[in-house]
């Protein structure tokens, strides 16, 4: 429901989209006037693609891990070391009826579910034709609870649930039932927000110069989120158009 209008979009622009090919390794040329800018990616599979421009949109957990050692030593990507990503739960919770909602994502009062959101009223994929209510939450902080079972994080949630909705949920389910639930657990996801990490942030713009760094943890004016990686992918986007319009001019 999310990606797909993504696809569509980039495929009717001439673009393709890949699934299933995770990089394996960036390649990097070893002499000459390139020395160490990217010669190519190796796919799973023992692929080779090459390009004129490589944007990275991992998390900082993940493109630490593929960072060319020869890339290591620079400050740039040794300030990496400083931020480190933090486990993510999200657990999704179908209802048998309709809760007191509305079309907004909400922070909430919660000490585990940091942000909810009824996904029936704010996505037209999502809405219930027996008009029901499936609410999509954020269980953080996680560290304590990545590695418990499913179960045992949807009995802390509806304990959670009662308190935001008194009236229509009871952790014991007397009243709101849960129909299914899902949890989908990251356990490197957004990095931890600690005092000095902002001067740990990389520009979009390297000193690798055909690689570009997106990411929410990248610098922009918000902290890891949703928003801070639209804004960094939008960065990144002009960072490529400026690039190659220093190459061509």
């Amino acid at each position: 429901r999310l990606c797909e209008p993504m696809r569509e979009y980039i495929e009717s622009k001439g673009g393709i989209v890949r699934t299933n090919s995770p990089v394996q390794r960036i390649i990097t040329h070893e002499e000459g006037k390139d020395k160490d800018s990217i010669a190519g990616l190796l796919l799973k599979g023992n692929e080779v693609i090459s390009a004129d421009y490589y944007v990275s949109a991992m998390p900082v957990d993940a493109i630490k891990k593929l960072t060319p050692d020869s890339w290591r030593d620079n400050e740039y990507f040794s300030k990496l070391k400083g931020l480190k990503g933090v486990p993510v739960i999200n657990i999704h919770i179908w209802f048998d009826r309709k809760l007191s909602t509305v079309d907004n994502i909400i922070f909430s009062r919660s000490k585990l579910l940091s942000v909810y959101a009824d996904m029936s009223e704010a996505c037209n994929g999502y809405s219930s034709p027996d008009n029901k209510s499936m609410l999509e939450m954020v269980f953080a902080p996680a560290k304590g609870w990545i590695g418990k079972p499913d179960e045992e994080i949807l009995q802390a949630t509806m304990k959670e649930l009662e308190i935001l909705f008194p009236e229509e949920i009871r952790a014991d389910g007397s009243m709101a039932k849960v129909e299914k639930f899902t949890c989908v657990k990251t356990a490197t996801s957004v990095y931890e927000t600690l005092p000095g990490c902002e001067a740990m942030r990389p520009t979009q713009i390297s000193p690798i110069p055909n690689f570009i760094m997106a990411g929410d943890f990248s610098k922009q004016k918000y902290l890891a989120s949703m928003e801070g990686a639209i804004l960094s992918g939008q960065l990144a986007a002009k960072a490529v158009q400026d690039l190659d319009f220093e190459r061509s001019s």
